[in-house]
């Protein structure tokens, strides 16, 4: 009887997701006859063609994919719900397959453990695993998790490069506004201050979402600033609260939600444009706001080493656990040594939030205690020449 491996991929890319799954393929052609991809996630219909990831002359290059961002089987930010969970099922029935691994963040990882209670309560004897990955690092458990150290070094070069050109229009720009990904967590926000050298050098102010602000304290903060060095460069996560627990900018943040019911910032007019209005209006500044959204995700040109070799060895590593353990739905873990483990898939659920030693004393400021952690996950970046004044 053939033995099939089923694999998926749900939720936002990373920069390395397929690096993870090219392991995986990598180590399961010794133990599985074939491996089955299933396209765009757990969303799907009942008469999908499943990819066969192992066919000679069909399956993917592994060289090639581990360094192609997106991600190759296609993702999904849907609900899924008892109908997908026995399409699936079935599928996996007619394959002859009994694991099934999931590569996603916290809607991925929810999904599985649903997926494992509804094979279990069915007498079906289906692994189910999950493989972390998320740019947004809020997995609760994790040192780290892949495809956050490649998002990281993305914002940390935009805001040393960006820095070098604001510096240089000093006599022209006032305020620079640069917005991060990460929903409710500032771990992206944090990473713009990991190559910053000097005071002198950007981020000048950094808001995460683990500190309410007051808009009239941080306006006063930007034009203090201004008038010590006549710019400032000011890092925004997506989303922000005020010290009244509201959204900062509510009105603007007008994008839509997923089927998980959590709002889209990214499709919205968003929180750095909003502040852009403000300072300018309040402040008589002027004020630009970069939104690089999802390139932060899809630049190969800033894939971390560090983050893909961790990528390749998380989908080598779930290979063996799979012949080890039993049919009970877990998670890949990985500690503070880099080193792998397995959980139930409960503890993949819920969010992490930026520890408060990361966070300065400061109004807008990183503590040092991050970037120790930090710098090591971005992977060496080369010097520029220092500012000449």
């Amino acid at each position: 009887m053939s033995k099939a491996l089923f694999v998926l991929q749900g939720g936002g890319p990373t920069a390395v997701i397929n690096a993870t799954l090219a392991g995986l393929i990598a180590a399961a052609e010794p133990h599985y006859d074939r491996i089955v991809g299933l396209p765009h996630s757990f969303e799907g219909t009942p008469d999908q063609t499943v990819l066969d990831l192992s066919k000679p002359g069909t399956g993917p290059d592994l060289e090639a994919l581990a360094g192609t961002p997106g991600a190759l089987l296609g993702s999904s930010r849907k609900k899924a719900d008892e109908s997908d969970f026995s399409r699936i099922l079935s599928q996996m029935r007619a394959a002859g397959a009994g694991a099934l691994v999931g590569i996603g963040g916290n809607g991925t990882m929810t999904a599985l453990a649903l997926f494992a209670d509804y094979c279990k309560a069915r007498g079906m004897p289906v692994q189910v695993c999950g493989l972390p990955k998320t740019v947004d690092n809020d997995l609760p458990g994790f040192h780290v998790c892949p495809g956050y150290g490649s998002a990281a070094r993305f914002v940390a070069l935009a805001v040393r490069d960006f820095g070098y050109d604001f510096r240089a229009m000093a006599t022209f720009d006032d305020v620079t506004i640069l917005e991060t990904m990460g929903r409710e967590t500032g771990w992206l926000a944090a990473a713009s201050c990991l190559l910053k050298r000097s005071d002198a050098d950007p981020p000048h102010i950094v808001l995460v979402p683990e500190r309410p602000v007051d808009e009239d304290h941080l306006l006063s903060e930007i034009r203090r600033q201004h008038s010590r060095r006549g710019h400032v460069f000011v890092v925004v996560n997506e989303m922000l609260r005020t010290t009244r627990g509201d959204l900062l900018g509510a009105a603007f943040q007008n994008g839509p939600t997923d089927s998980l019911g959590r709002h889209m910032y990214s499709l919205s007019l968003g929180t750095g444009n909003y502040l852009a209005d403000r300072i300018w209006h309040r402040l008589g500044l002027q004020a630009r706001c970069l939104r690089p959204g999802n390139l932060g995700r899809a630049m190969t040109a800033c894939v971390a080493e560090p983050d893909r070799v961790l990528a390749d060895r998380l989908g080598r590593y779930v290979i063996d656990a799979l012949q080890e353990t039993g049919t009970e739905g877990q998670i890949v873990t990985i500690d503070d040594t880099l080193a792998f483990g397995l959980r139930p898939l409960g503890h993949g659920t819920g969010t992490r939030g930026l520890p408060d030693g990361f966070i300065g004393d400061d109004f807008g400021t990183i503590a040092e205690a991050f970037s120790l952690y930090a710098r090591p996950l971005i992977g060496d970046v080369a010097p520029l020449a220092a500012p000449l004044f």
